[in-house]
This record gives C-alpha cells, sequence and structure tokens, in this order.
C-alpha cells in the first residue's frame, strides 16, 4: 500500500512564460547558466503572469510583482487566485527583460517566496531595482533560522508547561507530596513553561515577516507583517497565543484548587490536559501534517507525537528539579527512598517514549518517498540525525535505569540535553519541506 500522500512547502511546479532556472524544469539549466540571467526570449509581449503551485495557496499582500527594463512595476488590476493557480495581468510592451517576484503563504502556514525572468524581443540587463538576489538569500536563511528559535522555543515552552505539569499529577501527587517544596519547584518550571509558551510567538511573527519581506521591505516590512497576520499563519498564532492565555488561567486554578476537594482539582486537571492536547493539535496546523492526506490521520499523528515529546522532555526536567532538592526537603522523607519517585517517573517516560517512536515512525513514513530520502534530501538528512540523537537518548535512559538511585541525576542530566537537542532538530524538521 503507498504512503498517504503529503505536500511540502509551496513550490511553482509550472509558470508561463516559463521559469527555465526552476527546480522543476525540465530540462532543468545549471545554476550560472547565463540564459537564467534573460530566461525565455518571447517574440512578443504576454498578457498575463500565471503561476502553478503545488498546493493551494494564500497571496502575501499583492502576490505577484512584476518589474520592467526601466524599472516600472508592470502588473495590472487584481491578482486572481484559484487553488494552487495564481494569474494577475501585466503591460510588457517594452522590449528587455522582465523580473517576477511572487510572495505566498502555503497550507502549512510556512512562507514561500520566488523570483525569476523572461524577455521579451530581447535579453537585457536586470531590471533597475530588482530585489538583490544576495540580500534576498540572507533574508531567507535569517528568516529559517528564526523559525528554528520560535518553534525550539514554543516545543520546550510547551514541554515545560504541559510535560511538567504531567509529572506533578502523574509521579509527584500519588506519592502524597502535595505543598511539598518538591511541588513548588515544579510549579515553577510550569511557569517558565507558559512564558516561553507566549514568547515564541513574537519570534514566529519575525521568522514569518523577515521571510516573506526581506526582499522587498526588510522583516518589518509592514506589508508583509500585515499579510502574514491576515494570513493562515496569523490565525494559527492567535490559536497559539489563545491556548497558552488559557492554559495560564487553568494551571491557577488548579494550583489553587484544594488538593482534598477532589472534583475541583479533578476538573482542573482535566481541562489543563484537554488544552494540552488542544495546543498540540494547533501545532499540526502550522507543520507538514496538514498536508496529509487524510488530514485526520496527519493531524492525529502530529498531536500525539507533540504530547509525548513534552511530556517526556518536561518531566524529566521535573525530576531533575525535585532530585536536586532531595536533602532539603522534609517532605520527600516519607517516601520509600528515592525509588518510590524514579519509578513511577521511569514508568510515565517509558509511555512517552514508545509514543514518540510509534507516531514518529508513521510520520516519517507520510513524509519519505523511499528509504534514500534520508540520505539525499535535507529533510531526510535533518531526519536521520533526529533519530540517531533519539537512540543516543534512549541508550541514557537505560543505563540510568540500571544505575542505583542515587547515581542517576548525571545519566538523567546527559539524557535531557540530549533531548534539547532533539528539540532543535525538530524545530528544523518541521521548517525544511520533506521530499516532492
Amino acid at each position: 500500500m503507498p504512503p498517504p500522500e503529503a505536500m511540502a512547502h509551496a513550490l511553482v511546479i509550472r509558470a508561463d512564460p516559463p521559469d527555465l532556472c526552476s527546480s522543476v524544469a525540465l530540462p532543468r539549466l545549471a545554476a550560472g547558466d547565463p540564459r537564467c540571467a534573460a530566461g525565455t526570449v518571447l517574440p512578443s509581449p504576454p498578457a498575463s503572469v500565471h503561476l502553478f503551485f503545488n498546493e493551494r495557496v494564500q497571496l502575501v499582500g499583492r502576490g505577484v510583482r512584476v518589474v520592467a527594463p526601466d524599472g516600472r512595476r508592470v502588473d495590472r488590476g487584481p491578482v486572481r487566485i484559484d487553488g494552487p493557480e495564481v494569474a494577475v495581468g501585466i503591460d510588457a510592451a517594452q522590449p528587455g527583460t522582465y523580473l517576477v517576484t511572487w510572495r505566498v503563504v502555503s497550507a502549512d502556514t510556512h512562507p514561500a517566496v520566488g523570483t525569476f525572468v523572461f524577455s521579451v524581443g530581447h535579453a537585457g540587463s536586470p531590471p533597475r531595482g530588482a530585489p538583490d538576489a544576495g540580500g534576498a538569500a540572507s533574508a531567507s536563511s535569517v528568516g529559517l533560522l528564526l523559525q528554528v528559535l520560535a518553534r525550539a522555543v514554543h516545543f520546550a515552552g510547551y514541554a515545560l508547561g504541559f510535560g511538567a505539569f504531567a509529572f506533578l499529577v502523574l509521579v509527584l501527587r500519588p506519592l502524597g507530596l502535595e505543598g511539598s517544596r518538591a511541588e513548588g519547584r515544579v510549579w515553577w518550571l510550569v511557569g517558565l513553561g507558559v512564558f516561553l509558551l507566549l514568547s515564541a510567538e513574537p519570534i514566529a511573527l519575525l521568522a514569518q515577516a523577515t521571510s516573506l519581506g526581506g526582499g522587498e521591505g526588510g522583516p518589518f516590512d509592514p506589508d508583509a507583517v500585515s499579510s502574514a497576520l491576515d494570513s493562515i499563519f496569523g490565525r494559527v498564532l492567535a490559536q497559539r497565543v489563545g491556548a497558552a492565555l488559557l492554559l495560564w488561567v487553568l494551571l491557577g486554578a488548579a494550583r489553587d484548587a484544594p488538593s482534598r476537594a477532589t472534583g475541583a482539582s479533578a476538573r482542573a486537571t482535566g481541562a489543563v490536559a484537554l488544552v494540552g492536547v488542544a495546543l498540540a493539535w494547533v501545532d499540526g496546523q502550522a507543520a507538514h501534517a496538514v498536508g496529509v492526506r487524510p488530514v485526520w490521520l496527519g493531524m492525529g499523528l502530529n498531536t500525539l507525537h507533540v504530547a509525548a515529546m513534552g511530556v517526556w522532555i518536561g518531566g524529566l526536567a521535573a525530576l531533575l528539579s525535585v532530585w536536586r532538592g532531595w536533602e532539603t526537603d522534609p517532605a520527600l522523607g516519607p517516601v520509600a527512598g528515592r525509588a518510590g519517585i524514579a519509578v513511577r517517573a521511569g514508568r510515565l517516560f517509558g509511555a512517552a517514549a514508545g509514543a514518540l517512536a510509534v507516531t514518529g515512525i508513521g510520520m516519517a513514513v507520510q513524509h519519505l518517498r523511499a528509504p534514500a530520502d534520508l540520505f539525499t534530501t535535507p529533510y531526510g538528512r535533518t531526519l536521520a540525525v533526529k533519530l540517531i540523537v533519539l537512540l543516543i537518548v534512549l541508550l541514557l535512559a537505560l543505563r540510568a535505569s540500571r544505575s542505583v538511585p542515587a547515581d542517576r541525576p548525571p545519566w538523567w542530566t546527559r539524557e535531557a540535553a540530549a533531548l534539547l537537542a532533539v528539540l532543535i532538530l525538530a524545530g528544523f524538521l518541521v521548517s525544511l519541506p520533506p521530499p516532492v
């Protein structure tokens, strides 16, 4: 059975006039070929420019910009968009070389920017006022790095805000540690997680604006910022901010609910869990999961994957925080040694690791065309490195489980450091297009 169809970031698969140097052009011209500087030479002026994408897109600002040889804008009338097809009328009566610049947002909120040229009558010099290719490439690189940073901060915030709370509910409270200093330290981590969740969104907006506006107005191009907020990216950003604020309120209610008021505590805990899962679902709208068919399969696997990641990483951070204060916390004395916490935490982390492995395999099947993609594409190589690091994490966790409780913290610290690397790699993975 073939894997479910998965779409990548928005990619122009055909243009009219043709883009001779497109990555999907047949035949594809080599980088540096002099024909790339002039593009297709047309005997007569075209009436419009058509772009055909591999998926439905949303325009950023006007979406398509066409510059004549003398630097004038020659795109005329409204840009027409019909699913994956974008078209705009042009006035290309002047002989010479024209520059086409397009900016869109794909269904998974990723920005896509591109340029190509064509000539009328004869080849000429690049239009005056054309965006500098080196500057656009630099902006694209900065935008990618900011996207990775935003996603890594978001994942870290989710892990602490949701995963550390899961550790508190599933490990500490069953051992009767309500009100202890250990619980207080875990609550501090939970609060830090909410702060990181909220801090990630301005970085994400800056990343989107940098990626979209780097070629025309820099990262603070008002057109790029307003268009980003008015796109699917802006709606997902609003959902994440709203979910983080709601999570903050519900965590406060869960903390204030008396432990003896079983009903109130259970309702608050259940509400936090529901919002945590919902936030993981929202994350799927800004990931490759939204392009998988059927959508529910991609979104479901992504939700479970993010939730399992959060429980493992956040829980491990909480465990290290509790363990560090063991000697100075009188409330930990009645616990039957450190083994009580270690055993419950090990079961929780084992379940999270299992869910992470199963959903990770499912997501890899969705997004890779063949095993060779692990070695021949940027997405595949990043995924391969992530898998290697996860294997190291599992080996460290196994080594820790076979140590006596007093000797486990150094192994847990190494495990936490490796998981932090996994977060960063996950940020890269979500920001890179899968093979198409």
